[in-house]
This record gives C-alpha cells, structure tokens and sequence, in this order.
C-alpha cells in the first residue's frame, strides 16, 4: 500500500459548506412567477438545490440571461439561466441557498413531525 499524497486528492466542484449541501437536489411542485426587466412570467420549481433550481413554464418563453425567481413566502433570488429546453428551464442561483438545506433538513428530522405521524398505525 502507497502513502496517500495531495496529488491524489481532488477538490470538489462546489465545496460543502454549512449553508447548503452542493448538488442535492429535492423535489418540489411550488409556484413560482420568473420577474425580469420586461414582466413576470408564471412557473412551477419542479426542483430545487442549494445552487439553483429547474423550473416548469407554461409555455416556451424568450428569457434574458439574467432573471429573478420569485417563490411565495421566500422571496427573490437572483438567477441566470443556465439551460432553456421547450418549456424547461435551468437556474443558477448567483449565490447559494442555505435556506433550502436547512428546510429539508427540518423536513427530514423526525424530531420536527407533529405528533400525529408518530403514531403507530391503527389495524
């Protein structure tokens, strides 16, 4: 067996952090609205990561490069659109979501169910 070296260690694309984990994605099916410099236009965030989000169009729209995602109860994030098929878009967010790890992680975290669902189910 070999000594490890630094020569063998490879940096990740998007270094982990405590506001997001890189490339996990979640589902989700919230509406949206895409605001740029000429209207809104109505969406669905089929998706979403901590670095941007993929998103459902009503119909097949032409966006500028630089637009702002706008979610109810969230906000605005800042985004360009990193791919455009038919009427499916890719965001990158220009700075990372924290929140979307941490809502997840909430989610996930059997501590934070209501009663109700720690139940054992009735026969």
């Amino acid at each position: 067996m070999t000594a490890m070296t630094g020569d063998n260690i490879r940096p990740l694309r998007r270094p982990e952090s405590d506001q997001g984990a890189p490339g996990r994605r979640w589902k989700t099916n919230w509406p949206a609205e895409l605001s740029t410099a000429r209207g809104r236009t109505r969406c669905v965030v089929v998706d979403i990561s901590s670095w941007g989000a993929r998103l459902a169009l009503d119909a097949a729209v032409d966006l500028p490069d630089q637009v702002a995602l706008v979610i109810d109860g969230i906000g605005t994030i800042a985004a360009q659109i990193a791919w455009h098929r038919d009427n499916t878009i890719g965001l990158r967010f220009l700075e990372q979501q924290g929140w979307i790890r941490r809502l997840h992680a909430h989610r996930l975290d059997p501590a934070s169910w209501p009663s109700a669902a720690m139940a054992p189910p009735r026969v």
